[in-house]
């Protein structure tokens, strides 16, 4: 049986995401690093190592595989609200031409209520730049004093899946997400303006043309992980 996994990194490879590709075929290594998340953030659920995570939406399927092995608690975040259904019925609230696609959740656009703490659940900024193998968190690069040539592990490359938050607090993100298209002007091989501003959890494998076809008013019909469920950990 071919593993689905290598069929990603062959995937992203056919969307230019060559350097993308390269990280996964190394992924082995780059997970035996592990990541130290700070105490504060330990009450949120993080996914340890990849899944595969499947979007049936009003366009077409959609398949992200989603990378805990660099971002452990937004991806962790993402396949744990997949998992509680979260996702579905969401809708399409922003689509911008080659640029991206938002997607808001089906019951409030403020966030994921945690019915643990009546509250919405927010995840940190988490980053981890070249040459490292620890994210930083809660904050953006520039604002944890990272020079402007270094680039983040994850890039926004066509396809990337990223967690949006409120203006410039980089600890808001709650449920909202992302997909890149990327083009000429947004994307290049070193990196664009959403780098070390954003954090990007996963990257879609297969279904691209569909996904830039959503506009608002289409909407997941359904999610689930299809590959990896069991790396999720619970606090």
């Amino acid at each position: 049986m071919v593993n689905k996994f290598l069929i990603a990194v062959i995937v992203v490879g056919l969307l230019g995401t060559h350097q993308v590709a390269s990280e996964w075929t190394h992924a082995s290594h780059a997970i035996a690093q592990t990541i130290e998340v700070p105490d504060a953030y330990k009450n949120l659920p993080r996914l340890e190592g990849k899944a595969q995570v499947e979007l049936e939406t009003s366009r077409g399927p959609i398949v992200i595989v989603v990378d805990g092995g660099r971002a452990p608690i937004n991806a962790g975040n993402f396949v744990d609200l997949v998992q509680k259904g979260v996702y579905n019925g969401a809708m399409v609230d922003r689509s911008e031409k080659g640029y991206l696609v938002q997607f808001g959740i089906a019951k409030s656009l403020e966030g994921y209520v945690d019915p643990r703490t009546g509250k919405v659940r927010t995840v940190p900024m988490e980053i981890v730049p070249e040459g490292t193998t620890q994210p930083v968190y809660g904050k953006t690069l520039k604002q944890a004093g990272i020079k402007e040539s270094v680039f983040p592990v994850m890039k926004h490359l066509p396809g990337a899946v990223g967690m949006a938050h409120k203006g410039n607090d980089p600890n808001s993100g709650s449920s909202q997400f992302y997909i890149t298209y990327g083009n000429n002007e947004m994307v290049n091989p070193r990196g664009n303006f959403l780098d070390g501003n954003n954090t990007v959890f996963g990257y879609v494998v297969d279904g691209m043309p569909n996904a830039e076809k959503l506009q608002p008013g289409d909407k997941i019909l359904s999610a689930k992980v299809t590959i990896g469920a069991g790396k999720l950990v619970q606090p």
